[in-house]
């Protein structure tokens, strides 16, 4: 019985081959788009989901929220709060963790070191951390050599399996034991022991072990001064816990928020700490308030984006999904004899629908291997925004079995309505021809589901306008500063301060304007704070940000200097410049005022220094985040940055090549053996708005791809139309009708219900619209026209789809068309 209904489904799909032909390709679009989806949501919630009992390992985070301001995440306590881990019961374990991300050397007898980077390859994340034992009774390995009482010892180093072999090559773990590694050219440890590297999907891949009691009897003791949690500080550090068994978070999050009460105090009274337990499987994804830096170098996935992604991808099987039962029950007339003979040979209701559920999973078969095949073409297509570690493996076991859901989930949604409108009909009239049911509710339920597909698709149309309008004011409003033809670069921790040598060295170079020494740039991830006093009539401690930079900062920048004067040249700190917005929350709405006055810098000691300008306000961080106080600090101690800025002429990337490949020649003769990393600040910058092109890429992505489905429905809708009508209009032609008139007729019907779904989808864009542009302290608007263009985008297309049927029949020759039967 199954061979006769697959049999009779294949002639089927052979006789009616345009229209099998739609369907195919729009369920294979579909199909693509929902597996691509998969792929990449599966990718992201597999993050650190393999550790033995993950549910009780935690890290302690939390947000401060200074003066009223904007909340700043905190991904590790800080001194504040250390003993907590000691005087709270709960915790099986604890471990701090310090991110160590120096160069790595390792002595090869007489011959010159062997040098290897200190990050996790193809990333920012440091591969070294400085810790205590405890953390391998929090995360478990496996031990190949040594135990985690190593680390108990100063000078000892624990490696992954694959980094040993990176370093010392294929000779015995055993062999390995005792060898030397040196990180940052001047810490020799000791290798204590290897452990297995992980396979599953982490954030933590870390491959070197420091024990924490190195970094208490080295250099890095200026860094790490203690072994108990009060080093720890957000940015550089991070602290896990794994809970005892039946203690729950809640219970810890409020000891912590007693604890907080009784033992932090703050100099004033707007200020609010809040610390919590973060699940272990929550780290990999960026919460809303803190999508720019919260400290972790890993990169994290934005989960609103990937619930978006789960919708789209909803959306548009659906999409083709409406597609089928458009054009199966469009084509329910020419079958309606088929099923009046099989009804009259004694099949029943039951019998018919599954017939038919057999062709749509048939079809749908079909359309589920060309899109397997479509799977890695689009991954390569679009691999700029999709994660690099997502792979298509049709061997993998939830790969196929997502593959069955989505077949038989597929199969039911597009052929259960038309294969129970089908079986319903009545032999006696069927056999007549007729199909029993009233063609309005046919016609009407059509028309609804084309209005339904064209309205998601103007949604997706409108969506994409609006988020493209949201990049190109951010892209093109003034920030307050210049960013054109700058380029910087890092060296974090430059302890034998050669950056000023590079800098000089640098200034030289033929196409170089000018060269400066900063902390960082006025925009970007990268921010410092600091607290500031100011003794008026009121005394006010606020926490601005600090920008570090000397007399060339402002000038470098093109910065606007609206009250007061620039710093003078000087090596050491003697005087402040502030923004428009520090001067406002220290009291000033003129800011002359603020000129000559005198502020406090928070520290070990308090120091006045005076206010000698003011410059106009500048973005510091993405659009989403307000103008923040800032006050600009000659401290040539954090300067880890230098900013270059190509002369004018240098303008396109064949003459800039050149002058970077000579900044790197002088990054090499002073940094040998380090990797020479640079980037443009206009494009650092554009970094800040990454999620902001997802989300376009999203829109646009599936704005083609809903459009491209509805029209190939449209298309078949027309095509039925057109060959359903051509007595009609050849008679018409007969009677003088002209082509013109011919083809607006029938393009009439369509046209009202694009026009229809304009009217449904636009209310439903501009609220999410709105909604999604709420985000931003910086917005542009949803202007009027959006929705016009958007409108006459769809009526544009559909016209087009719709017009080509419409067209092709109304110059056929009418005497052929009377004899059509």
């Amino acid at each position: 019985m199954f061979k006769t209904y697959f049999k009779i489904a294949w002639r089927s799909i052979i006789r009616h081959k345009i229209y099998s032909m739609i369907n195919i390709v729009g369920l294979a679009l579909g199909i693509c788009a929902c597996i691509v989806i998969f792929l990449v949501t599966n990718y992201e919630f597999s993050f650190d989901k393999f550790h033995p009992d993950s549910d009780r390992i935690y890290r302690i985070v939390g947000e401060a929220q200074r003066n009223g301001g904007e909340k700043q995440f905190l991904n590790s306590p800080f001194s504040d709060v250390a003993g907590f881990q000691n005087q709270v019961p709960g915790f099986e374990a604890v471990a701090g963790v310090y991110s160590y991300g120096a160069g790595v050397s390792i002595p090869d007898g007489n011959r010159p070191l062997k040098k290897f980077d200190g990050r996790l390859e193809g990333s920012y994340v440091s591969a070294s951390i400085i810790t205590w034992p405890q953390y391998f009774d929090i995360f478990k390995y496996q031990w190949l050599e040594g135990n985690a009482r190593v680390l108990n010892e100063p000078f000892k180093v624990v490696l992954s399996e694959k980094r040993a072999r990176q370093y010392f090559g294929d000779i015995p773990l055993s062999s390995m034991i005792g060898k030397t590694v040196i990180y940052d050219d001047s810490l020799r440890v000791g290798v204590a022991g290897i452990v297995k590297d992980w396979k599953g999907n982490t954030d933590f891949g870390y491959t070197d072990f420091i024990s924490i009691s190195t970094a208490t009897h080295s250099f890095l003791k200026s860094r790490i001064p203690t072994e108990d949690w009060n080093s720890l500080s957000p940015h550089q550090s991070m602290a896990f816990v794994k809970l005892a068994k039946g203690v729950t978070p809640s219970g810890i999050n409020k000891r912590f928020a007693a604890f907080i009460k009784d033992h932090v105090k703050f100099p004033d009274n707007s200020s609010s700490l809040h610390m919590y337990l973060q699940p272990l499987n929550d780290i990999h994804f960026t919460d809303d308030f803190h999508r720019g830096d919260d400290g972790d170098d890993f990169r994290k996935a934005y989960l609103p984006t990937l619930y978006a992604l789960m919708g789209v991808a909803l959306f548009i099987l659906i999409i083709a999904a409406v597609n089928f039962i458009n054009l199966s029950t469009a084509q329910s007339i020419q079958r309606a004899k088929e099923i009046g003979v099989r009804k009259v040979l004694g099949s029943n209701r039951r019998n018919i629908m599954f017939q038919f559920l057999t062709e749509t999973l048939a079809l749908t078969s079909i359309a589920v291997v060309l899109s397997v095949l479509l799977v890695n073409p689009v991954l390569h297509l679009f691999k700029d925004y999709i994660p690099e570690g997502v792979a298509f493996h049709l061997s993998n076991s939830s790969t196929l079995l997502f593959l069955l859901a989505v077949t038989l989930l597929t199969s039911l949604l597009a052929g259960f309505y038309p294969a129970k409108v089908l079986s319903s009909y009545l032999p006696v009239l069927s056999l007549k021809g007729a199909t029993g049911q009233q063609g309005r509710e046919k016609v009407g339920l059509r028309k609804e589901l084309i209005v339904f597909q064209f309205s998601i698709s103007l949604v997706f149309i409108i969506g994409a306008i609006v988020i493209g309008k949201q990049i190109s004011f951010m892209n093109t409003t003034n920030k307050g500063f210049n960013t054109d033809n700058v380029i910087t670069l890092v060296k974090w921790r430059d302890k034998d301060q050669k950056l000023k040598v590079l800098a000089q060295q640098v200034a030289q170079i033929k196409g170089v304007d000018k060269v400066i020494l900063q902390n960082h740039a006025p925009m970007g991830f990268a921010q410092m704070t600091n607290s500031f006093k100011y003794k008026g009539r009121q005394e006010i401690v606020t926490q601005p940000l600090m920008e570090i930079g000397d007399d060339q900062y402002i000038p470098f920048y093109q910065m606007k200097i609206i009250a007061g004067r620039n710093m003078l040249h000087s090596d050491s700190l003697k005087e402040f410049v502030i923004n428009e917005s520090m001067a406002k929350v220290i009291g000033f709405t003129n800011p002359q005022d603020a000129v000559g006055k005198m502020l406090y810098m928070m520290g070990p000691t308090e120091k006045a220094y005076p206010i000698v300008g003011v410059i106009a306000d500048f973005h510091q961080q993405s659009f989403h985040d307000a103008i923040q106080p800032a006050v600009i600090v000659n401290d040539p101690s954090l300067n880890f940055s230098v900013a270059i800025k190509l002369a004018a002429s240098e303008t396109n990337m064949k003459s800039v090549k050149p002058i970077v490949s000579g900044i790197e020649q002088q990054w090499k003769k002073i940094y040998p053996g380090e990797p020479f990393d640079y980037s443009f600040l206009n494009e650092s910058v554009t970094w800040l708005y990454g999620q902001e092109k997802k989300t376009a890429w999203l829109m646009n992505a599936a704005m083609v791809i809903t459009i491209f489905i509805s029209c190939m429905g449209l298309f078949g809708l027309g095509m039925y139309t057109a060959q359903k009508r051509t007595k009609e209009i050849g008679i018409r032609k007969v009677l003088g009708a002209s082509v013109t008139n011919i083809t607006a007729m029938l393009s009439k019907e369509f046209l009202i219900l694009i026009l229809i779904a304009i009217i449904v989808a636009s209310p439903v864009a501009y609220y999410f619209s709105k909604q999604w542009l709420q985000d931003f302290a910086y917005r542009t608007t949803v202007s009027w026209w959006i929705f016009l263009v958007a409108g006459a985008g769809a009526v544009f297309i559909a016209l087009l789809t719709v017009s080509f049927q419409a067209i092709k029949v109304a110059i056929a020759n009418p005497v052929k068309s009377l004899r059509t039967e």
